[in-house]
């Protein structure tokens, strides 16, 4: 019997990417452009020969603690120069920086170090009276390192050494850390660098750098020789959008983050501002853009995705304000370079154009999988789906491949959610729920909004807590031990959670339920 060929999934160009690693890069700009300003940070620049040299007198300090090539180093990531500086000097020295929001609750904190086992951590100072500590872990404040005028030169990291591990929600209750090697990292940057084109200051840092959606804004402009502003915050308006003498190259934000900007009493005028704005985390929907009306009249727009596992981003699609395309949500367009998309049924056989199926992305974006985990569920061979050698990643999204070759994003396959893109997985938030006492079961949805917010029913137990008391300790519990994004706004006692005829839980219908009631 003649086997029937799989059909070509769906490629990015294939284009050789120069350097390898992003240090490479940055050592590079410091041979060439040492005098150029890599970060701005509260006004004060930091350039290029600066921050190389910085990161070196850092990765030293890193040896004499007793960390090398092939560790992890956590890194309390405030949006700072001497965060930029630390993360350049783990991957420096070889090993992966695991960035920690500061802000985080110490009980999640402590959670990612006991997964990362890390060698020392890295600080600037910001939050020294509060340091996550764990037993043979050297913690250094690089801004108190004495300078060395001729700091060691090293040997760089090769595509394969892992460049950082960043931790995200898992469905088991317990973050898991997503490995991002070298190769991976420098194949984004180059693509994404190629994307949002060579003109404009760079771009402002504003999103927590705990998870990947802030890494575009951070890594791909020093990748081009070009700015990062840090921005302390949401608030910190004049720096984000107030007029400069020269315009953001781009500038990155989730549709939930564009969603607030618009309601504030004088939303930005992003045409003079930046010359492109990128869109990521979660689905676009055209309305939105309809909604920014005249204020991206002339700026290019980009829908970006990529879960963590395929390194930051892996598909884009480039548009305007004049051709907003009208499907239901904004196509996420054609794969990154040397990447590859099948679109396939749940025992990875493709499905024709036109048909939803799971999105799997395969090549050069692919991470290296979860740190101290098994990953073969999601990390699978190419080979299985009928290609070459290598991880394949299945992203559990559902697309549909449309008819002039690019991907449209239509949700997903399982109950993972999306908040101001952040991931949400309701495995890790019910392990949570379910552990307060008094807690009988739980069911969770996002409330759209201006900001979107977590919305979670909980059924008491006969426990003697009253139903405030206990609405009062699951936002109690949940706070201590989750990001604040993955706190739920509303918290809502019920005496029944729905279930429709499927055996699922109806949101919906207990929704209107806790209404009546």
């Amino acid at each position: 019997m003649l086997s029937v060929p799989h059909p070509a999934p769906l490629s990015g160009l294939e284009r050789p990417v120069v350097d390898d690693s992003l240090v490479r890069m940055m050592r590079r700009h410091a041979r060439t452009i040492p005098d150029a300003v890599a970060v701005e940070s509260a006004g004060s620049p930091l350039t290029y020969g600066q921050l190389w040299h910085r990161a070196l007198v850092v990765a030293a300090a890193l040896d004499e603690a007793g960390a090398g090539a092939g560790d992890r180093v956590a890194v309390l990531a405030d949006r700072s120069a001497g965060t930029v500086v630390a993360a350049l000097a783990v991957m420096a020295l070889g090993a992966a920086y695991v960035p920690i929001d500061p802000t985080h609750p110490a009980e999640r904190t402590a959670a990612v170090l006991a997964g990362a086992g890390p060698a020392a951590l890295l600080h600037d100072g910001a939050h020294s009276g509060a340091l996550p500590a764990l037993p043979g872990m050297a913690v250094i404040d690089v801004r108190t390192l004495p300078d060395v005028v001729s700091p060691p030169e090293r040997e760089l990291p090769g595509p394969q050494d892992i460049a950082y591990v960043v931790f995200t929600s898992g469905s088991t209750g317990t973050p898991k850390g997503v490995m991002v090697p070298h190769g991976a990292l420098a194949n984004y940057v180059s693509w994404c660098g190629d994307l949002v084109g060579s003109e404009g200051l760079g771009s402002p840092l504003f999103a927590s750098l705990g998870f990947d959606l802030a890494m575009t804004s951070l890594w791909v402009p020093l990748a081009q020789g070009r700015r990062v502003v840090t921005v302390s915050g949401l608030w910190d308006q004049a720096t984000l959008f107030g007029e400069r003498a020269e315009k953001y190259t781009f500038v990155k934000m989730t549709p939930s983050h564009a969603r607030f900007f618009d309601v504030l009493a004088q939303p930005p005028s992003y045409d003079r501002v930046t010359r492109l704005l990128m869109f990521g985390g979660e689905g676009l929907d055209p309305a939105l853009i309809a909604a920014l009306g005249s204020r991206v009249d002339g700026v290019r727009l980009v829908n970006h995705y990529g879960p963590t596992e395929t390194t930051i981003g892996c598909c884009a699609h480039r548009f305007d304000n004049r051709n907003v395309p009208s499907t239901p949500t904004v196509p996420i367009g054609r794969p990154a370079w040397n990447t590859r998309a099948y679109v396939v049924d749940e025992q990875l056989r493709p499905v024709p154009a036109g048909r939803p199926g799971e999105l799997v992305i395969a090549g050069r974006a692919v991470a290296a999988g979860y740190l101290g985990q098994p990953s073969q569920d999601r990390f699978i061979d190419e080979r299985d789906l009928g290609g070459r050698a290598g991880r394949a990643y299945r992203t559990g999204d559902v697309v549909e491949l449309l008819a002039e070759g690019s991907l449209l994003y239509l949700g997903r396959r399982d109950d993972q959610l999306k908040v101001n893109g952040h991931r949400v997985e309701p495995g890790e938030l019910r392990h949570h729920v379910l552990a307060v006492p008094g807690v009988a079961d739980a069911v969770f949805d996002v409330a759209r909004g201006p900001v979107d917010t977590l919305e979670l029913f909980v059924r008491p137990d006969a426990t003697p807590l009253g139903r405030a008391e206990l609405v009062t300790a699951v936002r109690a519990a949940l706070a201590a031990v989750l990001p604040s994004a993955l706190v739920p706004e509303e918290v809502h006692a019920v005496d029944e959670i729905v279930v429709n005829a499927n055996g699922k839980r109806d949101v919906a219908a207990t929704r209107a339920r806790a209404a009546l009631g």
